[in-house]
């Protein structure tokens, strides 16, 4: 019962966080704009909490995030933007992996497990070049990364 509450109070919404830093890492990484990280939605409630550099913060606990940058990156920085969050969410997938092969405490490798599981998901359901369904609130209407990097990479 732990395990359950502690995966969705907690894993999900910092999941969602570390997929937003990823695509915040990328811009950083890639040029000298500013990223801001939101976990929540993009409105005025949802105020900078803090910074790290030139990553802002704009948290309100949720199960939605974005990241925006200003106007002005090329198309290669764009891509790597773009591609951040995903890559982030692999990685976490793979570290929780194999961190499940090497515990043996069974509420944390249930944990480990669930969170490797939810992080493919959100991996696979952010590269398919998709726009959100109805169904998919915070998100519906918007395009995966995976649009927006096929988009980009037609032009």
């Amino acid at each position: 019962m732990l395990v359950f509450l502690l995966f969705y109070l907690l894993v999900i919404p910092i999941t969602v966080l570390l997929h937003e830093i990823g695509h915040g890492l990328g811009v950083i990484i890639s040029s000298k704009s500013n990223a801001h990280i939101y976990l929540g939605n993009t409105n005025e409630k949802n105020r900078e909490n803090f910074r790290l550099g030139r990553l802002h913060f704009h948290i309100i606990w949720s199960y939605v995030g974005y990241c925006s940058w200003e106007k002005g990156l090329n198309k290669q920085q764009s891509i790597i933007s773009l591609i951040g969050g995903p890559a982030m969410s692999l990685l976490i997938t793979l570290l929780c992996l194999f961190f499940t092969f090497y515990t043996s405490l069974g509420d944390l490798r249930s944990l480990l497990w669930s969170t490797a599981i939810l992080n493919f998901v959100n991996f696979i359901s952010t590269i398919i070049p998709i726009t959100y369904p109805r169904w998919m609130p915070g998100y519906s209407g918007h395009p995966s990364d995976g649009l927006q990097l096929l988009r980009l990479l037609r032009n």
